[in-house]
């Protein structure tokens, strides 16, 4: 069997022939090769833990493409953080396959707490208001970057702080952070 390479170099060699045929059987080609390196892409994904973030910020540039090979990374993750980093780069794709498992981890103390509201929010996906309040609610007070996290990804959904919020957040010190946190 022909090289991925050696078949996206041919590939692409024939997209430039004049004979109709060849052009079409070009881009079926290429097609197949796309959907060859999107799943090389999501297997390097979730094997490759060193580089997986790196992979997670670059995602998105494969577009539809990389929807099967991440939907099948996040059935098949047993690792709970691959699962929702999954979860999260699908949701940014689009597919709200992942968004239970997002759901799930807004809870105090949760490790992936942030990267979950963060991910929700900036989908826009306002069901997940009132668990990060509840989240606020019973989150370490002295946590600034959860509580910070937790505030933006209610601000960002256009969500008004419920009166318990706003209570709880009156007790934050230094006053600068406090402030941010409530306007």
């Amino acid at each position: 069997m022909m090289e991925l390479s050696e078949r996206v170099k041919d590939a692409l060699d024939d997209l430039g022939s004049s004979d109709l045929e060849s052009r079409v059987r070009a881009v079926e080609e290429l097609a197949a090769c796309s959907s060859t390196i999107a799943a090389q892409v999501a297997a390097s994904f979730e094997g490759d833990e060193e580089a997986r973030s790196l992979i997670f910020e670059r995602l998105g540039r494969f577009g539809s493409l990389m929807l099967e090979p991440m939907e099948q990374v996040y059935q098949r993750a047993d690792d709970q953080s691959v699962k929702l980093m999954s979860a999260s780069a699908l949701l940014y794709m689009g597919s709200k396959v992942g968004v239970p498992s997002l759901m799930a981890a807004i809870r105090p103390g949760d490790p992936n707490l942030c990267m979950a509201t963060i991910s929700l929010s900036a989908a826009g996906y306002s069901e997940a208001a009132e668990p990060i309040e509840g989240a606020l609610l019973g989150c370490d007070i002295s946590d600034a970057r959860t509580l910070e996290c937790l505030a933006s990804s209610l601000r960002k959904l256009n969500h008004p702080m419920s009166d318990r919020v706003r209570i709880r957040l009156s007790k934050v010190e230094p006053k600068w952070l406090r402030d941010s946190l409530l306007y």
